[in-house]
C-alpha cells in the first residue's frame, strides 16, 4: 500500500476499535442515507483527525465512503487552499445529514466566501446548499454588514417558512447569532418570527420554539 491507503487503513482501523453498536443503531436510524455507522461520539473523531495530517487525497476516499465517521472526519482533513467555492458547494449538496453539513460549516475557511455569496447560496433550491450558507453566515455576524444581515435574516424567515428539518435548525442557527451578537432588536426579532407558531409545519412551530428559547434564557 501507498502512504495514502495506509493512513486511510490506520483511520478506518481506529473507527472499528472504537465502534459502538448501540449508538450505531441509533445514528443509522435518525439517517437512513449513511451506507454504514459506527456511532463514534464527535470528540473522538475530532482527536482521530488532529492525529493526521490534513491530506486532500485522503479527505476525498474517506468522503466518498458513504460512512458517517468517515464524511466528518473527511470535513476536518481538507486543506485550506484545497478548499474551493465549488467543492464547499458540492460537498454541502452530498451531505446526507444536518450533523456533516454542521461539521462542513465549521471546518471549512468561511471567510473565503464573500457575503454575497452566501446571500446567493441561501436563494438556491437546494436545502443543504441554503442551510451551510445560513450556518457559515451565523460564524461571521461581527464581520457583516447591516445589509447583508438583514437580507440574510429575511432569507431565514423565509426559509424557516418552509417544511424542512435541515432548513429550521440552519435558520435557528442564523437568527441565535444575531441575538447573541446583538444585531438586530429583540422585539423585532419576535415581531418577524411570530406568524411561524402558528404555522402547519412542524419544523417552523419547531424554529419559532428555539429561538423563542433562546430569547428567553439564552
Amino acid at each position: 500500500m501507498n502512504s495514502s491507503e495506509d493512513k486511510i487503513a490506520e483511520i478506518k482501523n481506529s473507527l472499528r476499535l472504537r465502534m459502538n453498536g448501540i449508538a450505531a443503531k441509533a445514528m443509522k436510524d435518525n439517517c437512513q442515507r449513511y451506507r454504514l455507522v459506527y456511532g463514534v461520539p464527535m470528540h473522538e473523531l475530532r482527536e482521530i483527525a488532529a492525529s493526521h495530517e490534513k491530506d486532500n487525497s485522503i479527505a476525498e476516499k474517506l468522503w466518498a465512503s458513504g460512512v458517517r465517521e468517515e464524511m466528518l472526519i473527511a470535513t476536518m482533513m481538507i486543506p485550506k487552499d484545497e478548499m474551493s467555492e465549488d467543492r464547499i458547494k458540492r460537498y454541502a449538496q452530498e451531505s446526507p445529514s444536518l450533523e456533516v453539513l454542521m461539521e462542513l460549516s465549521r471546518n471549512i475557511d468561511a471567510a473565503r466566501l464573500d457575503d454575497d455569496t452566501l446571500l446567493t447560496w441561501a436563494d438556491g433550491n437546494d436545502e443543504n446548499t441554503a442551510g451551510l450558507s445560513l450556518m457559515a453566515a451565523a460564524k461571521r455576524i461581527s464581520l457583516m454588514s447591516e445589509e447583508h444581515i438583514e437580507a440574510m435574516l429575511s432569507k431565514s424567515i423565509s426559509l424557516g417558512e418552509k417544511p424542512s428539518y435541515i432548513l429550521a435548525k440552519s435558520c435557528a442557527e442564523f437568527i441565535k447569532g444575531c441575538i447573541h451578537e446583538k444585531k438586530t432588536k429583540i422585539p423585532e426579532i419576535e415581531d418577524k418570527i411570530k406568524h411561524l407558531n402558528q404555522s402547519e409545519n412542524k419544523t417552523s412551530r419547531l424554529l419559532y420554539e428555539e429561538i423563542m428559547t433562546e430569547i428567553k434564557y439564552g
